[in-house]
C-alpha cells in the first residue's frame, strides 16, 4: 500500500515537471502584417517570448502577396532557429497565426491565435490596393486555441 502511494505520488511529481516546461501560452509582440502599396510584396514581423526573463526573439518574412496578406508556411525566426511559425488566411477573411518549437525528437509544442477579418483592412492606393494588419500589436497565443484535428 504504501509503494503503491509512493509510486503514485512520483509519477504526478514527474506529471508536474513535464506540465511547467511546457507553457500554457507565448507572448506575441511588436506583430506588424503589411503589403507595400504599389508593390506584390507584403511583410511579417513579430516578436516572441517564452519567458519573461528571457529577451524576445525576433520572427520574420518576406514574402510575394497578391495584394493580400498570404499565407507563411513553415517560416523561422532568425534569433531564435528552434521556432518555426505559420499563417494561414482562413475562409472568413481572417487569418490563422501558429507557433511551434520542438518538445523532444517526435514532437512539437504548436501555439495558435486566430486573427479575426475585423482586424485586417485593405487601402485603396490609388489604382492598387493593399492589406494591413490592424489588430493589436501584442497578443497571447495558446496550445488550447489550436485547432484539433
Amino acid at each position: 500500500m504504501k509503494f503503491s502511494a509512493l509510486v503514485i505520488l512520483a509519477a504526478s511529481a514527474a506529471a508536474g515537471t513535464i506540465q511547467s516546461r511546457q507553457r500554457q501560452s507565448l507572448s506575441i509582440g511588436e506583430f506588424h502584417a503589411d503589403c507595400i502599396p504599389h508593390s506584390s510584396m507584403c511583410s511579417y514581423d513579430f516578436s516572441v517570448t517564452s519567458d519573461p526573463a528571457l529577451p524576445p526573439s525576433h520572427c520574420n518574412a518576406f514574402l510575394q502577396g497578391t495584394p493580400n496578406l498570404p499565407d507563411a508556411a513553415e517560416a523561422s525566426c532568425p534569433d531564435n532557429v528552434a521556432y518555426t511559425w505559420s499563417i494561414t488566411n482562413k475562409d472568413d477573411g481572417g487569418l490563422d497565426f501558429a507557433i511551434w518549437y520542438p518538445f523532444n525528437s517526435r514532437s512539437n509544442i504548436t501555439y495558435c491565435y486566430s486573427i479575426p477579418a475585423a482586424e485586417l483592412v485593405v487601402e485603396q492606393n490609388g489604382a492598387a490596393q493593399s492589406e494591413h494588419y490592424r489588430g493589436p500589436a501584442g497578443f497571447e497565443a495558446s496550445f488550447l486555441n489550436c485547432p484539433t484535428a
